[in-house]
């Protein structure tokens, strides 16, 4: 890259105006340092691309020069000009070439100019996606769908969040630097410390070493097992617990309920922490089963000193399709920045308006990718709840097993951790037509937890207990995968 001839004017770069989402003062030195220096034309031009340029001439000779680098030759004044006029370029010319000389860019402050010629390609992309939109709603003749519209939307709002320029391949030593962190913290930390984020069941977390980040983790069963009740045990256990890197803060849960409502979910909620019965809690009024004024008492106390001050957000709308829900979490999480998603359930999540009509199995699996790549992109764990189908209960055996996944190939591929709610009882009860008898039991009605799949680690069943009157589950045996003597060695 030499013969570079053009004398410099010695101006500074602030001389260049700006325009609206255009700095052509930027671009100048962006252009500028790639003919000046070998080594940033490698760092640069393989991750930028024609429209970060807002002005048509730096446009056109960023064009040419990302087509010479292609073809391994030179970038200098001679190949760039000759360039130009067999592509028809005139605004690519001699003085362009002197101006671009003429900004004196820093090489320090390489990094300030293609964050900020980032940000304005994506208002520039926001500019002229939302006058087409205005067009569109102006100008058709045709009766517009405003479903579709908000799709539209939603999606450019999307696009333009992931639109992040060099950000999607890392180097080894960047990835290594972290992960060594990491395995350095965890050595320094006490011996039995769960790296995730706890769930309050014991041995899960010592199988799975808790909730990770990027984490999308699939709990099924049959109806009635359980696996709402379970899945909010879940949320509110991790709501009280104070962030592991912020202990200024509470973890935050969002939850997704598509056939509760968030008074109904709250109603659980209640009792799980209170031990006042569902029944109960649903007729307060009853002169012999109601509340008492003890209980009342009770509940306000919880109220004022817990559950006013959880972080779990409740979404209230019922008739989710996964790029609404995808939407949602994208916008809260910005704003709240979120320790854990939950999805209850997957069968009830649709496809997309653009994807009404679509083969069942086809539309499951990209819902369950979605979540997959969302959890990966907002580095937050995702518990999706799921059905299963009805050869469980043709078996003899009916516990459960990953090919009875409803819709199951893509969600297994797809899930870091699927797990199972088993209640023998309940199979029992039901072959005797007693199904809504409360288990019997002082310690609640035992429950397996079955890790059928686990990316990362070992599987394995779990055994809980569910206190059915107050929909809590509980630990029941939690020495089982924890040995103290071979960490105190």
């Amino acid at each position: 890259m030499s013969n570079n001839n053009f004398s410099s004017n010695e101006k500074p770069l602030s001389h260049l105006k700006s325009t609206k989402h255009i700095n052509l003062a930027y671009e100048y030195a962006v252009l500028g340092l790639i003919l000046s220096n070998e080594n940033l034309a490698h760092n640069i031009i393989p991750f930028m691309q024609e429209q970060d340029f807002g002005d048509l001439a730096c446009r056109q000779l960023f064009a040419i020069m990302s087509g010479l680098y292609e073809a391994d030759k030179n970038i200098n004044n001679e190949t760039i000009l000759a360039s130009a006029q067999a592509k028809n370029h005139p605004l690519v010319n001699t003085q362009l070439l002197v101006n671009i000389y003429s900004s004196n860019a820093l090489r320090s402050n390489i990094q300030m100019y293609l964050e900020e010629l980032e940000r304005l390609t994506r208002l520039r992309t926001l500019e002229f996606e939302i006058d087409q939109i205005k067009a569109t709603l102006q100008n058709s003749r045709k009766l517009i769908d405003p479903d579709e519209m908000v799709i539209k939307i939603q999606e450019l709002l999307q696009k333009l969040d992931r639109a992040k320029s060099g950000n999607d391949f890392h180097t080894t030593q960047e990835v290594s630097d972290k992960y060594f962190e990491k395995l350095q913290k965890l050595r320094a930390s006490k011996s039995h410390e769960i790296s995730g984020i706890k769930t309050g069941y014991v041995d899960f977390d010592q199988i799975t070493q808790g909730l990770h980040s990027s984490e999308l983790i699939v709990l099924a069963a049959r109806p009635g097992i359980g696996k709402t009740a379970f899945a909010l045990n879940i949320a509110i256990n991790v709501a009280k617990q104070k962030k592991k890197n912020d202990p200024t803060r509470q973890n935050r849960v969002a939850f997704f309920s598509l056939e509760m409502s968030p008074e109904q979910l709250m109603g659980r909620i209640y009792s799980i922490t209170t031990n006042i019965e569902q029944n109960r809690l649903k007729k307060p009024q009853d002169p012999k089963y109601g509340l008492s004024d003890h209980d009342i008492l009770k509940i306000t106390h919880v109220k004022r000193d817990f559950i006013d001050k959880m972080q779990l957000f409740i979404d209230n709308t019922y008739d989710n399709d996964i790029d609404t829900i995808l939407w949602k979490c994208r916008r809260l999480h910005k704003k709240e920045k979120l320790d854990l998603i939950v999805v209850d359930y997957m069968q009830l999540i649709s496809g997309g308006k653009g994807h009404r009509g679509e083969n069942r199995q086809l539309e499951i699996t990209r819902i369950s990718r979605n979540l997959k790549t969302l959890s990966l992109e907002l580095e937050v764990p995702i518990i999706v709840l799921s059905q299963l189908n009805r050869q469980t209960e043709t078996r003899e055996d009916k516990r459960p097993m990953l090919a009875d996944l409803r819709e199951s190939g893509s969600i297994e591929n797809d899930a870091d951790i699927v797990m199972f709610l088993y209640r023998e009882d309940y199979y029992n009860r039901k072959n005797k037509n007693i199904i809504n008898q409360e288990f019997k039991g002082s310690a609640g009605e035992p429950v397996d937890l079955i890790i059928a799949k686990h990316r990362a680690g070992e599987t394995g069943v779990i055994n809980l207990r569910m206190v059915l009157k107050f929909g809590r589950f509980e630990n029941r045996e939690f020495d089982k995968f924890i040995n103290f003597d071979e960490d105190d060695e």
